[in-house]
């Protein structure tokens, strides 16, 4: 395989004097929180730490690699000793009766025997009257009673 070759960066990409970005300038933040909680004797023992604040491109990639390079030399903590953790044994799988597959239960060409409604499904179920459909039946029922008393008077 052929190696991939990169162009470095352009010589006006880093200019000593120029103001740092806001990129940069959150990276220096960083730094200066975790510098604010090292202790005293730590901070001295750092000589390229800047005093004053990091404006330029120079003073940050000072300040970045004196920081970058105290934290990589730290040693690193010991974890502790990891206990081995008791796994519970799976639940035993119980065995379930197998599905009837509706291909398998009728063999194609031939229709499958129909079971015979019950009773009980074939009923219609009676629906809820609403106390509207109550009044407006009451009020049919009414004119009915009236159209045959007036149709009654009239053949006397």
């Amino acid at each position: 395989m052929e190696p991939i070759l990169v162009p470095g960066p352009p010589t006006e990409a880093f200019n000593k004097h120029r103001r740092i970005s806001d990129l940069v300038k959150k990276q220096v933040e960083h730094f200066q929180h975790i510098e604010d909680r090292l202790p005293d004797n730590v901070r001295a023992s750092l000589p390229q730490l800047p005093q004053l604040d990091v404006v330029t491109e120079n003073e940050a990639a000072s300040y970045i690699s004196a920081m970058t390079s105290y934290l990589l030399s730290r040693p690193k903590p010991k974890q502790a000793a990891k206990k081995p953790v008791a796994m519970k044994p799976p639940a035993p799988v119980r065995p379930s009766q197998p599905l009837a597959l509706a291909a398998a239960a009728a063999p194609t060409g031939k229709k499958a025997p129909t079971e015979k409604k019950s009773a009980a499904r074939k009923k219609s179920a009676k629906k809820k009257e609403t106390f509207a459909a109550k009044k407006s039946l009451s009020a049919k029922a009414s004119t009915r009673t009236k159209a045959k008393k007036s149709s009654s008077k009239r053949k006397k």
